[in-house]
């Protein structure tokens, strides 16, 4: 791939004043909600609440608003219900919107996990052995909860029942075989009644591996020495099943499982192994170079689309709020998790260049997604959160504020 091409000294006024508006709309995302004594910061103009699968924007909004990114993870913890299981959203307001409970349970929508999450944000901000022991207690029961009700056949892998389960929204990965957008009867144990199910997620898995590595780190923390083993071990095991039941090395790729086999999708979940840590990085660097350096994949003009672009189940029209062809704002910003990680700071370096050249090059206020091939805006709202920070972050390392 070619190195990052310079901004000019124009682009560079531009990019600096943009990002200066990107951070004046991101403060203002944050938001009172009546479930939280301190303002939360909402994922965006059209998603008026705040989001489990958005809380890694609240490591990055920690800089310029600490309160309200460590207020993000209270209110998971304080409407945790006794089962284990954590809302998967909040909404702002209930009048006129979709939502008809202030604290829904409807499916998991969880990517980056809770506890790696509100580990990194309270070391940030130097909180107590209190605060590292309430999340440790938190992830805990959020991990007994899919051993005992995402389970069900057995596997030891986490069970997709739902669309909105991993986020993907109109991705035909997450719908095709009569797939429903939510769990049954809006509870998220509920499993669909359907001949493919239960399906074995590759992304809602390498979340609870990431959960239990978080565990690990926080039993060491806490002087938990063997808590600290046990969850080490329960990670390696839940990687080895992964491998055994999700990884096909003809492509070497990892697929979800349903009844009838592997669901083969090339799409973005993969980078949530990647987000998550769990691959060696022979493993990473075999995947990553098949798949992620070439334009007929997931290296478009724009990286990286939501679904490889020669995959027969992209979505060619590229409509709004697709997830089997779009650029995401959430995919790009978690990059920033597991690029230089596995040792790609420079290909971080060109995403970051792209992004902002497409966001200077079209009239974009900061919109969910961007088309992959031309780097044009998908319509759908403005100042989605993801999109601000990435924003502003590209524009710190590229530029310099």
């Amino acid at each position: 791939m070619p190195p990052t091409t310079a901004f000019t000294d124009q682009e560079k006024s531009l990019i600096r004043a943009k990002a200066a508006g990107a951070k004046q709309a991101l403060l203002a995302n944050v938001k009172q909600f009546g479930q939280s004594p301190v303002p939360l910061l909402i994922a965006g103009e059209v998603y008026a609440g705040i989001w489990l699968e958005h809380n890694q924007d609240n490591v990055f909004l920690a800089e310029y608003h600490p309160e309200a990114a460590w207020a993000s993870q209270q209110v998971f913890m304080d409407h945790q219900r006794e089962d284990g299981l954590l809302p998967f959203m909040f909404p702002l307001q209930m009048k006129g919107s979709y939502f008809n409970t202030p604290v829904p349970y409807w499916h998991v929508q969880c990517i980056y996990p809770f506890a790696r999450c509100a580990l990194e944000i309270a070391v940030k901000l130097g909180k107590d052995e209190k605060t590292f022991d309430s999340i440790y207690r938190c992830a805990s029961k959020y991990d007994d909860w899919f051993v005992k009700f995402r389970n069900r056949s057995g596997s030891g892998l986490v069970e997709m029942y739902c669309e909105w389960d991993t986020g993907h929204d109109n991705s035909p990965r997450v719908m095709d075989g009569g797939i429903p957008h939510g769990c049954p009867d809006k509870e998220a144990k509920n499993m669909p009644d359907l001949p493919i199910m239960p399906v074995l997620s590759v992304d809602l898995s390498a979340m609870l591996y990431g959960n239990r590595m978080a565990l690990a780190d926080l039993a060491a923390r806490l002087g938990k020495g063997a808590d600290e083993m046990r969850w080490n071990e329960k990670a390696s095991e839940l990687k080895s099943r992964m491998k055994e039941k999700l990884y096909d090395a003809a492509d070497d790729f990892y697929y979800d499982r349903d009844t009838n086999g592997l669901r083969k999708y090339r799409s973005e979940h993969i980078t949530r192994l990647f987000m998550n840590r769990v691959l060696d990085q022979s493993e990473f660097d075999s995947i990553y170079n098949r798949y992620f350096t070439v334009d007929s994949e997931f290296w478009t003009a724009f990286p990286f689309p939501a679904m490889s672009v020669s995959d027969p189940h992209f979505v060619k029209e590229c409509p709004k709020n697709c997830w089997g062809a779009n650029t995401q704002a959430l995919t790009v910003l978690r990059t920033l998790f597991w690029m230089e990680h596995y040792g790609k700071k420079k290909e971080l370096h060109e995403v970051m260049y792209r992004w902002l050249k497409a966001f200077i090059s079209h009239d974009n206020k900061f919109t969910q997604e961007i088309n992959p091939f031309t780097g044009a805006p998908v319509s759908n709202g403005t100042n989605y959160s993801p999109s601000l920070i990435m924003f502003i972050e590209s524009a710190k390392t590229l530029v310099g504020l």
